[in-house]
Order: structure tokens, then C-alpha cells, then sequence
């Protein structure tokens, strides 16, 4: 985004020339997005919305920098986006000799590793196939320090852990379990909070038009990109692998049927995540052709139990693909004609969670077990589209 506002104000007079500078820029767009499937708030397909949706966003951006008496820099950034309605965390940042100290709402260090170009106006989520898999912790403070053509990340961060869901039987006050009318225990549904430290670390080198990436993360995340430019041909080619942890239903849950229920008794598992995208752009003027591709395979999904039949229901492994094809002219002034189509997965990978890979007690089923139909279809997958203007001021 081009600056549209500079205003320098003095800090201090007294032994130095500090100084600050404040930056506004921003962006804008407008348009009409499609899907063949339209999702409720909680990712299920809903017939009963438009395939069509008006669309429109606007965002600002305020940087904030100066410089103290000892050639030290620092600053801030902030924003605010009419699509979340909201003031972003922000950042703020010192700098020197050292490298850069970033508190606030970092990348996490690994997206050094690269990806792959998104299509369409508001992004039509091919590139989400693969890249969901890597950089989503450790953002809160990030370190970097450039060497030449080499750039070099940390970043760490705290949260509540993602371990997801835990099922276990209700009891009484004297710790024994409770047991319905049909004399089934009653089940309890729980949050497992799991305090967990992450770190990501990532390296870039850049020379001679192409770019090598490569970063790791605590959740033992490995990913590397490559990316090449001519001027008019650019690719980028973009690897992941990861495993994230969920709670399922643990061998104690289940009634005691006599059936034999393959799972760890704490109800822990890890589910495998590997990922590959690839984009090639041709640029012929004011216009841009980008082509789009990208696939992750999905490994060890927990068998989900079909308490109707006694039976666990073979659930192992899925596939996400996403293709497609984008285009946008250059219309001058920081005016763009953005339009993309294409095929993306309905559940996002990021979305993954206990329905879609794990497993989840169905509590209006009057404690008979889960059922089939809990679980989203992963193997689904949805054209999308979107075609409008976009502004950078």
C-alpha cells in the first residue's frame, strides 16, 4: 500500500535529532463472490443461502517510526478492517545492529519457508490447502536479523494448547458414575486446557531471482518453498508436513459391551498432515495470469464408533485438493480488476477439528453413542469464484 499521509514531529531536541514519523495507508475492494455450496457458521453445507454474495472491505493501517539519539529505530503498526469490525493486535518493534525485536501480532517465524499465490478478490482459498498446515503458533514475539541475502526468524509464543476435547463418564460427589434410566453411564462433555510454550524458527536466502525457504515449528512442523522469477514468468513451488494433536473418545468412554474399541486410554492421537502447492504467474503488460494448485493428505483420522451397529467405522485417512485460476489488470492509480475461479475443498484444513477428524459424543442422542452422521464430510469439494475492483491508497 502507498503512503497517503507522512507527518514528522520532534521527539526531542536536547543532544540528537530523534524524530517519528506517522504513515497512513490502506485498501479497498468490492465485489461478488459464488460457491456451489454455501456453509452455515459452523462449516456445515446450508441450502438455504445464496450461492451469491455481495461483498466489500476496506482497511487502514497506521505505522508509527522514529529513531532514538543512539541510531536506534522503533516503531508500531495498527489496523483496522471493516471485515472483522475490529481494531487488530498490532505490532511494535525495535531495531538496530542487533536485528529486530517484534512484540504483538507476528508472522510466525516458519512462513519464512514461502508458499504459494492465492486467485480470485478475497482469495479464493487454494493456497489455504497447503499453507494452513504450517505458521499457526508462536507469533506473540518474533526476532529477526538479516545477513546479506540470508534472512534468519525466531518467534515463540504462549496459549492454552490446542488438545481439543475430552469425553469421560459423569459421577457424584463421592466420585462414582452416574447411569441413566436404560443403565448406560451418562457421559460428560469437557474442554481439556493444556498450557503449552511453542517456538517456530524459519531462514530465507534470496539471489539471482529465486528465493529458498525453510522452517520448523514446536509442534514439529517441517516446511520448505522454492521460488523463481524472469520477470514476466514467476513460480513457487511449496512443501509441508506437520501432525496435530487431538482428544477422541478414550477406551474407558465407551459401555461396557464387550466390543474392543482401539484406542490410547488418555484418548490422545496425532493426526498426520502432509502438503504440496505449486503457482506459476505470467505477467503481459498491465495483466497477470496466475495459475494455482495445491493438495494435502490427512492420516491416522480415528475410526468414528456407530453405536447402532457396534460396529467402528473406518474413517483412516482424506485427501484436500484445491486448483485454480486467477487474473488481474492493472488499471493505474493503485486501481486492480481482480477475478478468479476455482475448486477448494468445503472443509478447510485448517477448519480440522473433533467432528471432522476426531471423535465426538453425541449428547442428543440420549447417551446410545455417536453416530455416523456427526461427522463432516471430508471428500467434499466446492467450485468458487469471485470477480471485482480492488484499490491501494
Amino acid at each position: 500500500m502507498r503512503k497517503m499521509l507522512a507527518a514528522t514531529t520532534a521527539l526531542a531536541v536536547v543532544g540528537g535529532v530523534a524524530f517519528a514519523e506517522i504513515m497512513i495507508s490502506g485498501d479497498a475492494k468490492f465485489g461478488i463472490d459464488y460457491t456451489s455450496v454455501p456453509l452455515d457458521d459452523n462449516g456445515a453445507p446450508d441450502n438455504n443461502k445464496s450461492n451469491h454474495t455481495f461483498k466489500h472491505e476496506m482497511g487502514v493501517d497506521f505505522t508509527g517510526s522514529g529513531a532514538t539519539d543512539g541510531g536506534l529505530t522503533f516503531g508500531g503498526k495498527a489496523g483496522f478492517d471493516t471485515n472483522d469490525k475490529d481494531t487488530n493486535e498490532g505490532t511494535v518493534f525495535i531495531s538496530g545492529a542487533f536485528g529486530t525485536i517484534t512484540f504483538g501480532d507476528n508472522d510466525s517465524a516458519d512462513k519464512l519457508s514461502g508458499g504459494i499465490a492465492d486467485v480470485g478478490l478475497n482469495g479464493l482459498g487454494v493456497d489455504d490447502v497447503v499453507e494452513d498446515i504450517h505458521g499457526t503458533t508462536a507469533n506473540q514475539f518474533r526476532y529477526d536479523q538479516g545477513f546479506g541475502s540470508i534472512t534468519l526468524a525466531i518467534s515463540a509464543g504462549t496459549s492454552d494448547g490446542v488438545g481439543g476435547v475430552a469425553n469421560s463418564y459423569a459421577v457424584d460427589s463421592q466420585g462414582s458414575r452416574v447411569f441413566d434410566d436404560q443403565g448406560l453411564p451418562i457421559p460428560e462433555f469437557g474442554k481439556l486446557e493444556v498450557k503449552r510454550n511453542s517456538y517456530a524458527i524459519g531462514m530465507s536466502f534470496n539471489a539471482y531471482g529465486a528465493t529458498v525457504g525453510i522452517g520448523y515449528d514446536s509442534k514439529e512442523t517441517i516446511s520448505a518453498g522454492f521460488g523463481y522469477s524472469t520477470g514476466q514468468i514467476s513460480a513457487n513451488a511449496f512443501y509441508a508436513k506437520g501432525e496435530q494433536p487431538y482428544k477422541h473418545l478414550g477406551a474407558d468412554f465407551l459401555p461396557d459391551n464387550g466390543f474392543d474399541f482401539p484406542v490410547d486410554q488418555d484418548g490422545t492421537f496425532d493426526a498426520g498432515m502432509t502438503g504440496f502447492g505449486l503457482d506459476v504467474s505470467y505477467v503481459a503488460g498491465a495483466s497477470t495470469l496466475t495459475l494455482s494448485y495445491a493438495s494435502t493428505d490427512v492420516s491416522n483420522i480415528q475410526p468414528i464408533w456407530d453405536a447402532t451397529n457396534n460396529s467402528a467405522l473406518s474413517h483412516g485417512s482424506a485427501s484436500f485438493k484445491g486448483v485454480g485460476i486467477g487474473f488481474s489488470h492493472d488499471l493505474g492509480g493503485g486501481a486492480k480488476l481482480v477475478a478468479g475461479f476455482g475448486k477448494v475443498p468445503t472443509t478447510a484444513v485448517a477448519d480440522l477439528g473433533m467432528e471432522e477428524i476426531g471423535q465426538v459424543y453425541d449428547t442428543d442422542n440420549e447417551g446410545t453413542g455417536i453416530t455416523a452422521d456427526d461427522r463432516f464430510d471430508l471428500s467434499g469439494s466446492k467450485n468458487v469464484a469471485s470477480v471485482g475492483l480492488s484499490f491501494a491508497f
